[in-house]
């Protein structure tokens, strides 16, 4: 139970938002949890680690409907252009 009432207003309090959606958009969702995964500095295997994690409730979703197997190739797909890029030479 909150100490407080929440004040809609402030912009500190962290509150949390569910939004509809339906099952043609769970893998682009998805994909874009992956994106946002890899760019705060996870590797493959720890992004696979969140989906199978409950507390994560958008990619957890994705993971029981979809299973293990195609999580792991949603990441593979979704990280290819990273992993697979060949660095621009410093001048």
């Amino acid at each position: 139970m909150p100490a407080h009432e929440i004040d809609p207003e402030d912009p500190l309090e962290l509150t949390g938002a569910v939004l509809p959606t339906t099952e043609d958009l769970d893998e682009p969702m998805a994909a874009a949890f992956v994106e946002e995964f890899f760019q705060l500095g996870l590797g493959p295997d720890d992004i696979l680690g969140l989906f199978r994690n409950p507390q994560y409730l958008g990619p957890h979703r994705v993971w029981r409907l979809k299973g293990d197997e195609r999580i792991r190739e949603l990441i593979a797909d979704t990280l290819a252009p990273w992993l697979n890029a060949t660095p621009v030479p410093s001048p």
